[in-house]
């Protein structure tokens, strides 16, 4: 039942993803749950994917980013900080490769759930819903 539920969960990440990433569909809801929506596409639409380069980009253009998408990086880089320290032992064994994309890294250690101390895996449940999972 749990697998059921969890996988039923990322099913709907990656519904989400999708929409919050391309922002075409729904823009509206999109923008409710990621307002960097449109400065993804804007600023940053000629950026692959992948290895942390989104984040560079923002971290680049900082200044062309709206306020509310400001505010949404730097918490989820200080997201990703406090899941590296939780679980630090699993992205070494496990995530090694993603470190340089908190949505990778957040990605990588959702798909390795079960393997994950209980440390790592309290800390990565307080992350469920709040960020898309990564397009691939």
């Amino acid at each position: 039942m749990k697998q059921h539920l969890f996988t039923m969960f990322m099913a709907g990440v990656v519904a989400v993803a999708v929409l919050v990433m391309l922002g075409a569909a729904l823009p509206v809801f999109a923008q409710s749950i990621n307002p960097c929506t449109e400065d993804m596409k804007t600023i940053c639409g000629d950026i692959t994917k992948g290895g942390g380069r989104l984040l560079r980009c923002y971290e680049e253009r900082k200044d062309k980013i709206s306020t509310d998408c400001r505010a949404w990086v730097e918490g989820a880089k200080a997201n990703a900080d406090a899941l590296k320290k939780a679980c630090s032992k699993e992205i070494d064994a496990r995530c090694n490769f993603e470190k340089g994309d908190p949505l990778e890294m957040l990605d990588c250690l959702q798909g390795n759930y079960i393997d994950l101390s209980m440390q790592c895996r309290e800390r990565l449940n307080e992350f469920k819903g709040r960020y898309p999972k990564p397009l691939h």
